[in-house]
């Protein structure tokens, strides 16, 4: 049984060493820039009474001239567009991924748990469904800091840029295949008790900025998922940095999954590398 499921690596994006500090706000300076820029580390799902926009985090926005997320999600009709393609291809559905038994459990899931019926979902790929599952495990309707973020930049007349395109996000889930994605769904079903309270500590950890404890939970799950880390952090991580690198002629607020900050290749230790100074923020 595996106690730690893929929907932590996706949704709290922690899964690596995020440096000794308590810090989720990092200042990139040095190598040339002229101003600072910021380096937020956000969790992609979060009650929206946990969403803490702190009054240094607000300040560091509104002394930069842009807020630069994963992807653009400002421009019009980007949830549409990302809800397409998160859909299997040749209208294959879940239920032709899946054993009977494991369809079954899966339908009385969406149906007991979320009141949805499970025809309703079948289209949407393994991952997505990822997200109906840890929405119940969250307790409430998601907020999200990127949801936030944007507000106080759209009332500060602040540009919101993408680090990447939506189809380059989606190359990166897509990279991992079909029958693991299944089996992490089916697995986080099977042992939904057990992967709920996991999911939770995680959250404690995040909130608590336990950067320490983060790592130790974290850790352990990514003993399983190298070739995940391989697509969804390392080689992301990778080909953000010269993205970073040309917006930060202008000061920047970034904002990230924070499991992209830490690690030997993490944006931390790449944007170091590249010669910047990276210093943790009080927040």
């Amino acid at each position: 049984m595996r106690t730690y499921s893929l929907m932590f690596l996706l949704f709290l994006l922690s899964t690596v060493t995020v440096r000794a500090q308590s810090s989720l706000l990092y200042e990139v300076s040095g190598h040339g820039l002229e101003q600072p820029s910021y380096l937020f580390g956000t969790i992609h799902l979060m009650c929206p009474e946990n969403i803490r926009i702190t009054d240094t985090m607000k300040e560091k926005l509104s002394e930069s001239e842009q807020l630069v997320l994963e992807i653009d999600m400002d421009e019009p009709g980007v949830m549409q567009e990302m809800q397409q393609k998160m859909m299997l291809p040749d209208g294959q559905t879940i239920q032709d991924l899946m054993t009977e038994a494991e369809y079954q459990r899966f339908s009385q899931f969406m149906q007991d748990s979320l009141n949805l019926p499970a025809q309703m979902l079948a289209r949407f790929n393994p991952i997505a469904l990822y997200a109906a599952v840890a929405t119940k495990m969250l307790g409430c309707q998601p907020g999200s800091y990127e949801g936030s973020l944007m507000a106080l930049a759209q009332k500060n007349e602040t540009e919101v840029l993408g680090l990447e395109t939506i189809d380059e996000q989606i190359a990166a889930f897509n990279n991992i295949p079909q029958e693991e994605q299944v089996a992490y769904l089916n697995d986080a079903l099977a042992n939904y008790e057990e992967s709920a309270q996991e999911f939770g500590k995680m959250l404690e950890s995040y909130m608590a900025e336990d950067v320490e404890e983060l790592y130790e939970l974290s850790h352990a799950s990514m003993a399983e998922f190298k070739d995940m880390e391989q697509h969804l952090l390392i080689d992301r991580n990778q080909a953000w940095v010269p993205e970073m690198e040309e917006l930060m002629n202008q000061p920047t607020f970034f904002a990230v999954g924070a499991g992209h900050l830490g690690g030997d290749e993490g944006l931390l230790k790449l944007l170091e590398e590249a010669g910047y100074t990276v210093t943790a923020v009080a927040q």
